[in-house]
């Protein structure tokens, strides 16, 4: 389901909800970001004077300065916002609709993300079993530590896995399933032998009794884990493994077990001798992305994965996984 939308109550406020409902007519979720990105648009327009559906000139040019503190991406990118409703509303029949200028499409990010070594995962899986191993009885501790095992062993998203119930989880199938993700695709994630035996033992001993609608991930006083008790056990792994940071200074992301999950998949299938033209589209479903060109992205290879993926691809399209610090943009 799409995400509730915010009031809109300035003089674009039609234009918009007509604009996000085309959006999404063509496939578009328009989610949290760019609703209130346009909220903050129509609200700017009213304080500034505006009380009909037009986009001044004035107005169009002194929501495109920029701000102070305001990176060149997220200036772009905010700025595009509004060309794309004036576009949408110059094609409505609306007047007074001024376009303003900005050469090319807005950047994308340069940010590379990170791939875990296979020996900072051993690392990593060493600490979870030794805190649950002095601590046998401890639900959040068990919890975190199968939520790091899906996290890594099945690549789903943050959310995806924070969202399951104990009814997502078809032990006999071996099977979680993910209802309404991103983009809205719902889809059933088969689990590894291990990463089975593991949910298998954790609801035996933790969720047995539970309703099924109940979260299968809960913290020690029974709530549903939240992304902030997630962080917190995460950098507290992290840092007892020896993760060092990267730098920015920061700790790898989560998300980046995702990308991880990826890059470990595809040099797993490329070993086993798998035609990339059958395993690259079998990993686009399995993670829920629309296209392969999405699954590309999440490709960041580093040395240890490189020559056997590079190999493997030649056949398929050459160059197609660039090595990082190439300069090539996904």
């Amino acid at each position: 389901m799409y995400c509730e939308l915010p009031l809109y109550t300035g003089p674009l406020k039609e234009a918009i909800l007509d604009f996000i409902t085309f959006k999404r007519s063509q496939g578009y979720d328009y989610g949290k970001p760019i609703l209130y990105r346009l909220r903050e648009i129509d609200l700017f327009f009213q304080a500034n004077g505006v009380t009909r559906a037009e986009i001044p000139e004035e107005t169009f040019e002194l929501w495109a300065r920029k701000r102070s503190h305001e990176s060149a991406i997220n200036h772009r990118r905010r700025v595009y916002v509004l060309i794309g409703l004036a576009k949408f509303m110059r094609s409505r029949g609306y007047e007074n609709i001024h376009i303003g200028e900005m050469a090319g499409k807005p950047p994308r990010s340069k940010f590379v993300p990170y791939i875990f070594a296979k020996s900072e995962i051993k690392s990593i899986f060493a600490v979870l079993k030794n805190r649950t191993l002095a601590n046998p009885y401890d639900l959040e501790l068990a919890a975190f530590s199968m939520m790091f095992c899906v996290y890594y062993g099945c690549g789903l998203r943050k959310t995806e896995t924070l969202n399951l119930r104990i009814r997502d989880i078809d032990l006999s199938a071996r099977s979680i399933r993910v209802m309404d993700s991103k983009n809205h695709v719902s889809r059933l994630v088969l689990m590894s032998g291990s990463i089975w035996q593991q949910l298998s033992d954790y609801c035996v001993r933790f969720r047995f009794a539970c309703d099924k609608d109940a979260p299968l991930f809960v913290q020690r006083n029974g709530s549903m884990f939240g992304s902030g008790k997630l962080y917190s056990n995460y950098r507290q792994v992290m840092t007892e493994a020896g993760i060092q940071p990267r730098e920015s200074g920061k700790l790898p992301r989560l998300h980046d077990l995702r990308h991880t999950f990826c890059v470990h998949t595809l040099e797993t299938m490329a070993q086993k001798g798998f035609d990339l033209y059958v395993s690259l589209p079998l990993l686009t479903a399995y993670l829920g992305h629309n296209c392969i060109s999405e699954t590309e992205y999440y490709l960041r290879l580093v040395d240890e994965n490189f020559v056997s993926i590079t190999a493997a691809s030649q056949k398929y399209a050459p160059n197609l996984f660039p090595k990082v610090g190439d300069g090539i943009e996904r």
